[in-house]
């Protein structure tokens, strides 16, 4: 069985929150001119917990005399002290186990000793799917021989979000669509040589996808004069309202 390494108090370490967290709120108050309270910052915590955490002590243990190891969706705690000779041996011994909840990394539990000798037990939270940034297909859309946009405007029926955008000056692989949550982010770079002069272009554009609207289903198309168009149905709850 592996057990984990115990790290020790890390300056600036308070119980509720962590060493990034402090330097932001540092930051924060220096920026605005106006001190963030520790109130403040627990309350956000609580709205969007980062990680889980169990803190715990163990009095007349040195921490070279206790082991953490995790196995079977359980932290285990193990503390063993001895004193005296082989006569007369004094045999101190405490255990702990702590049930890791639902939607914790388990690979990423650690343990460490904050300024008040707790020993603290933490790990992030898996991040749920619909917080992670995936890329998006970008769809080619042909061209109709007899009434122009006529695919394009068959595509985008019944799709109430729809968000065009000119990029006809970019080849469809310069183009990247990426979707975080309800946030559309699109980016393209183009960089060659036209007519012997170097030419580089950018771009940069993000969308916020409504509320009601469903954002696993979005879908992004080009047409063959290179406007991009992005799309996302409702949900099917909001169509039953």
């Amino acid at each position: 069985m592996d057990f984990l390494p115990i790290s020790f108090y890390r300056p600036g370490y308070q119980a509720q929150g962590t060493p990034m967290r402090d330097l932001l709120s540092y930051m924060l108050q220096d920026e605005l001119g106006f001190p963030v309270t520790t109130h403040a910052l627990q309350h956000r915590k609580r709205e969007t917990p980062e990680k889980w955490h169990k803190s715990f002590r163990l009095d007349g243990f040195h921490p070279d005399e206790v082991k953490v190891s995790v196995s079977d969706g359980m932290v285990r705690i193990k503390a063993r002290h001895e004193r005296g000779d082989e006569d007369n041996r004094d045999v101190r011994e405490a255990t702990r186990t702590l049930k890791i909840p639902a939607g914790v990394d388990q690979g990423k539990v650690h343990c460490f000793m904050d300024h008040d000798n707790h020993y603290v037990v933490e790990a992030p939270f898996i991040p749920k799917e619909e917080d992670q940034e995936m890329e998006l297909k970008i769809e080619d859309v042909p061209k109709a021989i007899t009434q122009g946009d006529e695919d394009m405007q068959v595509a985008e029926a019944g799709q109430p979000f729809k968000e065009s955008l000119d990029l006809s000056v970019f080849e469809p692989d310069h183009i990247n669509v990426k979707r975080k949550g309800n946030i559309i982010s699109v980016s393209a770079d183009h960089d060659k040589e036209e007519d012997g002069i170097r030419v580089s272009r950018s771009f940069r554009r993000e969308f916020t996808v409504p509320e009601g609207m469903d954002c696993s289903q979005v879908k992004v198309c080009r047409d063959p004069e290179g406007r991009l168009t992005i799309m996302a149905p409702t949900r099917p709850e909001e169509e039953d309202k």
